[in-house]
C-alpha cells in the first residue's frame, strides 16, 4: 500500500523502500499491524538489523543509519494517513560515522581522463559531470529537449512516462538550470551531430543490440576505472567528478549558489560532503590574515 501511495519516488528510491519493507516484514511478520508498532519495537528492530548477518558480515554503521532514515520516511507516511499518532523511529539516534575521503579531480586530471576516452559517449558523460556537476542518473536521463544551446544552459527536469522517454525524477525533485561551460557545449555539439534522427536521449549506446538506446548503469564503474587507469589519474570514483565541480565553483561563487547548481535540498550536504579545501585556498586564507595584520602594524 505504501508504495502505491508514493508514486512520485524514483526507481532507485523505490528499490530501497522495497528492501526496507522486506526487513520490516521479516522482523515483525507480514500480518503485524503497523498501528501496534511502538518506539520500543522500532528500537528492537534496529538492534535486530544491526546484528543481522549478511554474507557473514554485519551491516556497517552507515548502512544502519540509512535503514533508520528509510523507516522514518515510511512511518511518516503512516502518521500522515492517521494510521499512527507518532512516528516510532523519530527518537532513534543515528550512529556517528566518519567522513569518507574522496579524491579531488584537478583540471589537469580531467583533461587526462578526456584524452583516455575511446568513445564520444564517455567524453560526454565525464564532461557533463565534471563541468556541469550533473549526477550520473541526470546524465543518463538527459534529453535533447533539456539542452538550450542558444542560452548555454541545461535543464535537469522530471521526465513523464510515455513516448520515447522513461519515467524519471531528479533526486531532490525540483527542476534546476545549470550553465554550460565551453567544454560542455563543444561535446554536446559533437553528440548532437552524431545522434540519429528522432533520438531523445543525449547519451546512448553506440553499438550492439541496444544501439541507440539510453545507457544503463551496468558496468559504468568498471568502464570508468579502466579510463582512469589509462589516463594515469589517482584512484577516484565517477561521483568524485561531481564533487570536484562543487569544489571548483565554490572558489568563485557563494555557497548558496553552489547548493542550487548542485541540486542539494540542504546546504549542509554541500558543505559536509562536496567541498574540499585546496592548498590554494589555504594560501589565500593565510595571505588575507597577513595583509590584515600588516594594515594594523
Amino acid at each position: 500500500m505504501y508504495l502505491k501511495l508514493r508514486g512520485d519516488i524514483t526507481p532507485g528510491t523505490r528499490a530501497e523502500h522495497c528492501r526496507t519493507l522486506s526487513y520490516l516484514a521479516e522482523h515483525f511478520g507480514k500480518q503485524h499491524l503497523i498501528s501496534s508498532i511502538k518506539s520500543l519495537d522500532a528500537r528492537q528492530f534496529v538492534s535486530w538489523y544491526r546484528e543481522r548477518n549478511f554474507r557473514d558480515r554485519t551491516p556497517a554503521a552507515a548502512t544502519v543509519n540509512k535503514l533508520i532514515r528509510e523507516c522514518r520516511r515510511i512511518f511518516r507516511e503512516a502518521v500522515d494517513c492517521q494510521l499512527l499518532r507518532t512516528n516510532p523511529f523519530d527518537g532513534i539516534r543515528q550512529e556517528k560515522v566518519g567522513e569518507i575521503a574522496w579524491q579531488y579531480v584537478s583540471p589537469a586530471h580531467f583533461r587526462a581522463l578526456i584524452g583516455a576516452c575511446s568513445s564520444l559517449k564517455w567524453r560526454g558523460m565525464i564532461t557533463l559531470t565534471y563541468c556541469c556537476g550533473l549526477r550520473l542518473g541526470e546524465v543518463l536521463h538527459l534529453t535533447w529537449a533539456d539542452v538550450d544551446f542558444e542560452r548555454r544552459l541545461v535543464r535537469v527536469v522530471r521526465k513523464p512516462a510515455g513516448g520515447v522517454t522513461e519515467a524519471w525524477c531528479p533526486k531532490d525533485k525540483d527542476m534546476r538550470i545549470v550553465p554550460l561551460p565551453e567544454d560542455a557545449v563543444n561535446v554536446l555539439t559533437e553528440l548532437q551531430m552524431a545522434s540519429d534522427e528522432g533520438q531523445a536521449y543525449v547519451v546512448v549506446n553506440g553499438k550492439g543490440p541496444s544501439a541507440g538506446e539510453r545507457i544503463k548503469r551496468q558496468n559504468i564503474t568498471r568502464d570508468f576505472q579502466a579510463i582512469r587507469k589509462k589516463a594515469g589519474v589517482p584512484k577516484c570514483k565517477f561521483h568524485d567528478l561531481r564533487k570536484s565541480y562543487c569544489t571548483n565553483i565554490a572558489q568563485r561563487t557563494p555557497l548558496h549558489v553552489v547548493q542550487q547548481l548542485a541540486g542539494h535540498a540542504d546546504i549542509r550536504t554541500t558543505q559536509r560532503h562536496y567541498l574540499q579545501v585546496q592548498p590554494k585556498m589555504i594560501d589565500t586564507a593565510r595571505e588575507a590574515v597577513e595583509e590584515m595584520l600588516k594594515c594594523t602594524a
